[in-house]
Order: structure tokens, then C-alpha cells, then sequence
């Protein structure tokens, strides 16, 4: 979705509001495509000296194979994403919570896409006490051991396990 914002640009005190659901399913991470619902996007605009003020309420789901054991994990979130949006950036690079829109166009789907991404977590989780899988067999650990694997104990605690 594309907001035109020269009316925001040019005069003080505009406001709008935009609800929209936005398609990510073609967005793939790691292999996976992690979007299963369309994204939902409350987005708030007004305009105060010559710049945009844009906060966005987006709620999602995401579903993702856990990093340790590989079962499907399927998480809603909702994040909340500020920024100022100006014509021209003075003497600062494009990034943060200030960017430049020369064209006074705003491509609101990239820009609530690069939000996501980047609040993504860095470790998708079935649960925080997950145990994962046999490194022998790749029976999930959480279902019960299996017998095959025995950690080996690091030597230099060796003296320690005796004293036990």
C-alpha cells in the first residue's frame, strides 16, 4: 500500500488513520515461509513542522520450526513501530526512526515488512526449556529420553564427578 504524503507535508496538524491486512506469505526465512494469517496494521499518521509522524500497532502470527527439537511453533505477537518521516534529511543518514521520503510517497508494506523483520527473534522456541534432539538417534528429547546417548563428561571435571 502506497500513502501519498505531500497533504501531511504541507500543512500542520493533518491527521489520518489507516487499518489495513497486509500479504507477507511470500516473505521466506531460513527456508520457511513464517507468515500463515495476513498481518494486521493499524497505522496513525499526523503532521507537525514540515514532517509525518507515523506509529503502527501491527499484530501477526508467525510459525516456525523450533531451533532445537524442529516441532512447528506458532506465536502471535503485536508490536508497536515509531517514525518520522521528512521530505529531506539534513546531515543524518536515511535510518532509525527518521527517513527521508524525497518523493513524498511512502510504501507503508516495506516499511511495516522491515519493522517485522527486524523485531523478529533471534531463536524461535517450542518452549524455554526445550531439550532438542538426540544427537545419535533424532528422537525429541521432550517426549522422553532414549537411552542411545550418554553426554561425555568434560576430563578436567572428572575429579569432581568422583567426589559425588
Amino acid at each position: 500500500m502506497e500513502i501519498d504524503l505531500r497533504r501531511f507535508l504541507k500543512a500542520d496538524e493533518t491527521e489520518d488513520a489507516v487499518s489495513c491486512e497486509l500479504d507477507f506469505s511470500g516473505v521466506e526465512l531460513g527456508g520457511v515461509k513464517p507468515f500463515c494469517a495476513p498481518v494486521k496494521a493499524k497505522v496513525r499518521l499526523k503532521s507537525f513542522a514540515g514532517s509525518v509522524e507515523l506509529r503502527a500497532r501491527v499484530e501477526y502470527t508467525l510459525a516456525m520450526p523450533c531451533d532445537r527439537c524442529a516441532e512447528t511453533v506458532s506465536k502471535e505477537y503485536a508490536k508497536d513501530f515509531f517514525h518520522i518521516l521528512v521530505k529531506e534529511l539534513e546531515g543524518e543518514e536515511d535510518g532509525g526512526e527518521v527517513i527521508s521520503v524525497p518523493e513524498e510517497k511512502l510504501d507503508l508494506d516495506q516499511l511495516l515488512l522491515e519493522d517485522v523483520l527486524l523485531d523478529m527473534p533471534g531463536q524461535f522456541l517450542c518452549r524455554e526449556d526445550c531439550k532438542g534432539l538426540c544427537p545419535q538417534c533424532g528422537k525429541n528429547l521432550n517426549e522422553g529420553f532414549c537411552g542411545c546417548y550418554q553426554p561425555e563428561t568434560d576430563p578436567r571435571l572428572e575429579v569432581l564427578r568422583q567426589l559425588l
